[in-house]
């Protein structure tokens, strides 16, 4: 993790406050040590979720929704191959699943900047699953790379 942008943040933040009363300087109010802390958390984790938690929730939406938004959509594409259930269910593995999430991205054709993303998405969750056993996911995994030929 690289801190020299929080680091250099702190040092002008000081800088600003030289000559206040010595109870404001930056780092000495506990206030600010948490403020500080909440935007550590928002810069590694934009809007507080970890890749993990996004991609869990796009699988659900996925699952529980007829249209998921296009950033659930986008990180379902990215969790295609991913054990995300209780039961260790991969999307790859259920066809009617996978088809409605490339007709979804299917349907981004429009929107060059989404339709790239979801694409840059699936080709990662592509090479994810070839870490997967050759028996597993099979017929989802063919679905996908021909999906992909089609669109190049």
């Amino acid at each position: 993790m690289n801190n020299a942008p929080l680091k250099d943040l702190a040092g002008r933040m000081s800088a600003a406050l030289d000559g206040y009363p010595r109870q404001l300087l930056f780092g000495a109010s506990a206030q600010m040590r948490a403020s500080l802390e909440g935007a550590r958390d928002l810069a590694n984790n934009r809007r507080g979720a970890t890749e993990a938690e996004r991609v869990t929730q796009g699988l659900m939406a996925l699952r529980l929704q007829d249209a998921p938004d296009f950033v659930r959509l986008k990180y379902a594409c990215r969790g295609l191959a991913r054990a995300a259930d209780w039961d260790s269910r991969r999307v790859l593995a259920d066809m009617a699943l996978v088809n409605k999430l490339l007709a979804r991205v299917a349907g981004l054709k429009n929107d060059e900047r989404r339709f790239q993303s979801c694409r840059r998405a699936l080709i990662a969750a592509l090479e994810e699953a070839k870490s997967l056993p050759k028996s597993s996911c099979l017929e989802g995994r063919i679905a996908l790379r021909r999906f992909l030929e089609d669109e190049d």
